[in-house]
């Protein structure tokens, strides 16, 4: 087959693979959103605390236009607070509910009541943490409940580092009886292949490669199903509702929610699901951008 021919063909399988379009196609729908799940990390947040500032207005916006934004995220309820600031909060007036957290097995209504927890059984802790002892990644582990983390030794150096970087909370190092007596709810490995672990097919879990760490959670626990459960509980669907993210635990979300936009430096698979990919960075603002794509006379 002659090369152009080939090239062509590969382009065609792309183009039938993917649902996106880019963000200079964009054209406002007729029906606006009337809840915006948004993913945190690689999204929204950003470092630049003059450049954030503008994502923080774009939120406010949102709320003055009688939307419902909320976060959408793999992190925990404590440590998206930890990370994004009280003035956030304070400002906006939301205080992180409604809101799906770890990657949907934690799901908040709009009083701040939990609507839903998805638990470990003890029995596939202790197969997890057997795995985790025979490789040598017992301190490579660390263990969420509701309000904190743990692990069953001190995380080692590097990991440490990541931790605190991420504003995520120091895990407080239990026995493994202790640790099982709590209701654990993911699990936070640094390692990015765990193909050799059995126990994996009885559970969902993300590969964040650029971080080198698989996150854990229950069967079934992931951002779409969260977002049915939630938007079910707020007499909704995902015909209005509104997502954008950049990771691949953003995958199933994007598919799902009738608009969903894609940052320019989200990953390919990502960018592939969302209905637009956007022509700006997380930190360029594309949240921003959106919202006045959307919602600007």
């Amino acid at each position: 087959m002659p090369k152009i021919l080939l090239n062509l063909v590969i382009l065609t399988i792309y183009w039938r693979n993917s649902l996106s379009a880019p963000i200079s196609n964009f054209t406002k729908p007729t029906t606006l959103p009337k809840y915006f799940a948004i993913d945190v990390d690689g999204t929204f947040f950003i470092d630049d605390k003059t450049k954030f500032q503008r994502n923080v207005e774009a939120f406010k916006k949102l709320k003055q236009k009688n939307v419902t934004p909320f976060f959408c995220t793999g992190r925990d309820l404590v440590c998206t607070k930890r990370l994004i600031g009280d003035s956030f909060f304070n400002e906006t007036g939301y205080q992180g509910f409604p809101g799906l957290y770890l990657n949907g097995a934690l799901i908040y209504g709009s009083d701040g009541n939990l609507l839903f927890v998805s638990k470990f059984t003890q029995d596939l802790i202790t197969k997890f943490v057997e795995y985790f002892r025979s490789n040598d990644l017992m301190n490579k582990v660390f263990y969420y409940t509701i309000e904190a983390t743990f692990s069953l030794e001190e995380i080692y150096d590097e990991g440490m580092e990541a931790i605190r970087s991420r504003s995520i909370t120091v895990p407080a190092v239990v026995t493994l009886d202790e640790l099982k007596a709590k209701d654990i709810i993911s699990m936070t490995v640094f390692k990015d292949d765990l193909s050799d672990c059995e126990h994996m097919k009885e559970v969902h879990s993300v590969v964040y490669t650029s971080h080198a760490i698989t996150s854990i959670t229950p069967s079934k626990s992931n951002k779409k199903a969260g977002l049915q459960k939630l938007l079910e509980h707020l007499k909704s669907n995902e015909n209005e509702c509104a997502f954008i993210g950049d990771d691949l635990n953003d995958i199933e979300p994007m598919d799902y929610c009738y608009l969903s936009f894609a940052v320019a430096d989200a990953k390919d698979e990502v960018k592939n699901k969302a209905k637009w990919v956007l022509d700006k960075k997380h930190d360029e603002c594309a949240f921003e951008n959106v919202v006045k794509l959307l919602y600007d006379d």
